[in-house]
């Protein structure tokens, strides 16, 4: 613990971006040290697009290792300069006051309840996150409401000891906009309805293309992913969905042939959520990045999949292409035909370019494009002259 220490006293004199690993699991936080003691830090926390997204609290004896040098890092700087340039919208996290000294973890919890925010908590010895909301501080510990954003029904209310929380994240861009709207929600009375079947499935894209309303789509050929969203093109060989983030922001498009849907869903708790949180954002005028479009239109009577690839090619533009075989590739098409096309892909570290790659048109089942993560890419390699 004593590295761990002396390399967060170093991150903080110099203000160093670094990348903080745990003990368990593979999740890692990237940002700034804000403040720190002898067994807690305070680290405001950066999105891998460079935003910042709130704080985490760690323990030390959860920490790993402590990295402030790496192509990683280079690359949040790099786009951290574009963030800047271009003037894009940033959740910053409201100035928080904490005497650093000792009980750090106490004084932010007491102040997430007297706020009413949202938090994700983890327990000592424990890879779980607990979302939810502080109903109740005590003397040793706080009684805290789980929520399950996805079947609110399932809520209930556990109690923590502060020496059994380890991890506290706080003020972040979903949390944030969750919290605005948590209270309005309750248990949908409606059956949250899926389709699996082709011919169901289409259905209930249709309904949402008609009304307009949110559907969440499931992917075939990457299981662990779906996107929520509104369907503005629909024809007999895919469609094209207007995606929301996590935080209820503009999330750009996704086309996506009738092969490559899996499943979809209408009227769930989460759904529900997300049309919150969206309306919440246009009230705020943050519901979308002021670099995106997010009022495109696509001909039904279109080979959008061509079409897409074709503006792709001539504008330099990265897409993110899904292939059936389960392989995902960010870059930018150097010849198409109709069966097949070459691409130039970035590589895993995003740091150059893999020239020319033979990829069967049928074999591609997806294309996102216009969506914040490509944009920053983008302007990145222009800027360093790699595109």
């Amino acid at each position: 613990m004593e590295y761990v220490l002396e390399e967060i006293r170093k991150a903080y004199l110099n203000h160093l971006l670094v990348n903080i690993y745990l003990v368990s699991g593979d999740i890692f936080y990237t940002g700034y040290i804000d403040r720190y003691n002898e067994h807690e830090v305070l680290v405001k926390t950066y999105e891998s697009t460079a935003m910042a997204d709130g704080f985490v609290a760690i323990k030390l004896f959860s920490i790993e290792s402590i990295e402030h040098k790496s192509e990683d890092l280079d690359r949040i700087e790099e786009k951290m300069v574009v963030v800047e340039n271009d003037n894009l919208l940033q959740f910053s996290p409201k100035p928080v006051h904490f005497a650093s000294k000792i009980n750090l973890f106490q004084q932010i919890l007491i102040q997430s309840y007297l706020d009413k925010q949202m938090m994700l908590i983890q327990e000592n010895d424990s890879e779980k996150f607990y979302t939810g909301i502080i109903k109740k501080v005590n003397n040793d510990g706080i009684e805290f409401l789980v929520i399950n954003k996805f079947k609110l029904s399932d809520n209930y209310s556990k109690n923590f000891a502060f020496s059994n929380i380890r991890l506290i994240e706080f003020q972040g861009r979903e949390l944030e906009t969750m919290s605005k709207v948590i209270d309005k929600v309750t248990p949908s009375d409606s059956i949250a309805h899926t389709a699996k079947s082709i011919n169901h499935i289409i259905e209930m894209l249709t309904h949402s293309f008609d009304q307009q309303s949110f559907i969440e789509v499931n992917a075939r050929y990457n299981h662990n992913y779906f996107y929520v969203g509104k369907v503005i093109m629909i024809n007999e060989d895919s469609i094209i969905l207007k995606v929301v983030d996590m935080a209820g922001q503009f999330g750009g498009y996704v086309l996506m042939r009738m092969l490559a849907i899996d499943s979809v869903t209408i009227n769930t708790d989460y759904l529900k959520i997300m049309q919150l949180m969206v309306q919440n954002n246009i009230k705020q005028k943050i519901e979308r990045q002021p670099v995106l479009n997010a009022d495109r239109q696509f001909d039904i009577t279109e080979n959008n999949l061509l079409l897409l690839l074709n503006q792709s090619l001539s504008m330099k533009h990265l897409i993110r292409l899904q292939l059936k075989n389960g392989n995902v590739f960010l870059g930018y098409p150097s010849l198409i035909t109709n069966e097949y096309i070459k691409f130039n892909l970035l590589d895993e570290t995003r740091t150059f370019f893999i020239n020319d790659k033979e990829i069967p048109v049928n074999d591609i089942a997806e294309i996102g494009f216009d969506y914040i993560q490509a944009y920053l890419d983008e302007r990145r390699l222009k800027l360093n002259g790699d595109l």
